[in-house]
């Protein structure tokens, strides 16, 4: 149980700080112009995204364990 917790704890962590970071590169995405730096910063800002919701996915999943 307390592998559990501690697992548990890291990934609430993990989700907590990618969604700063993410919030942070929206903020700058949304001051840039259009061009290839804005396409990048979108495309660094959907990666963070699918990794949030694979920690949270692997959250529920040791939540039905």
């Amino acid at each position: 149980m307390n592998d559990y917790n501690d697992e548990l704890l890291k990934l609430t962590k993990e989700v907590r700080e990618l969604s700063d970071h993410i919030a942070s590169l929206k903020r700058k995405k949304n001051e840039l112009p259009d061009g290839p730096e804005k396409d990048q910063l979108s495309e660094d800002i959907k990666m963070r995204q699918f990794q949030a919701l694979f920690y949270l996915e692997k959250m529920e999943n040791l939540a039905k364990e």
